[in-house]
């Protein structure tokens, strides 16, 4: 029978944590960089605040530095203009941005109505998805960038879309089906970490098509399940019912039977409705704001517009 000895002995508690912290020092000296760390080291995330204080309020201060974020919904709904707000807040802050304008809408009027001083803006427009994607990986891999927005997951055209592996260019009559989805299930693990290092915030626009259930239709998000689970925040953006719409009241011309002047409602907006439909950032989910939006001024009402 062997006895036996010291070495055989279980480890105390405090000895198994000496022994890890030693086997930690050497890995993360491997690596080059910390890889692995106490929980009690990891710091909130930062956020990268709207410009709206009820945007702030449902999702917790704003989108994640070093994470993915959502915005969609349909058309008009205030989608981009949050972004271009967004942008705008970041730039007083000091933090560089970069927009993908896939959909090659960007508009520096328009965005300087938001704030946006496009002199410190990059404007970035790709042929093709992944030419754009492994773009967003290298800008983070070089930490060059705070903010990025990508206008939008469905403005991503994938190379298969227009010719195949040959070259050979395609026609509008090929079926090309679930390319951007399949793109994005690759992109998200490979830029993740790169993300994550450059503490960039990286905020998606989405676009909603209409899915339909067996009794109501419902809007719902398209790009594929990556894009759905890799976002550490994902807000819906609606409009809300016109009786909730900014509006005034306008002199029609005419008169009433007692000679009072008639006044017409005239709407001079709309009423934006955001939902927070998933926070992994806090306990956000569920979280709505209603907020005016005033054609040609966004989320500031003109002064010709305000009450006296």
């Amino acid at each position: 029978m062997v006895k036996k000895t010291v070495e055989d002995k279980p480890l105390t508690p405090e000895e198994k944590r000496k022994r890890l912290k030693q086997k930690i020092t050497m890995i993360n000296k491997k690596a080059g960089k910390t890889v692995i760390q106490m929980a009690t080291e990891s710091s909130p995330r930062e956020r990268v605040p709207f410009s709206s204080d009820e945007l702030n309020e449902i999702s917790g201060g704003g989108p994640p530095r070093g994470a993915f974020s959502v915005m969609w919904g349909g058309k008009a709904a205030g989608k981009t203009s949050s972004c271009y707000s967004l942008i705008a807040n970041a730039q007083k802050e000091g933090i560089l941005c970069m927009l993908y304008d896939f959909e090659r809408s960007f508009d520096p009027v328009w965005a300087k109505t938001f704030g946006v001083d496009p002199e410190l803006l990059l404007i970035a427009k790709f042929k093709d998805a992944e030419a754009g994607l492994d773009n967003i990986i290298d800008i983070c891999k070089e930490d060059l960038v705070g903010l990025i927005v990508v206008d939008s997951i469905q403005g991503l055209c994938p190379r298969g879309e227009y010719e195949t592996k040959k070259g050979k260019e395609k026609s509008i009559a090929d079926d090309t089906m679930a390319l951007i989805p399949r793109k994005l299930s690759k992109f998200f693990p490979k830029a993740a970490p790169f993300v994550d290092d450059s503490n960039c915030a990286v905020v998606l626009i989405g676009q909603t098509r209409k899915g339909l259930g067996s009794f109501i239709v419902l809007d719902e998000l398209t790009g594929g399940n990556a894009l759905l689970h890799w976002s550490a925040l994902t807000m819906h953006c609606r409009r809300g019912k016109k009786d909730n719409a900014p509006s005034i009241k306008v002199d029609n011309g005419k008169k009433d039977k007692s000679g009072k002047t008639k006044l017409d409602t005239v709407l001079i907006g709309y009423e934006m409705v955001v939902k927070v439909n998933k926070s992994k950032v806090g306990p956000d989910e569920g979280k709505e704001a209603r907020l005016p939006f005033y054609f040609g001024s966004g989320f500031l009402k003109l002064e010709e517009e305000k009450d006296d």
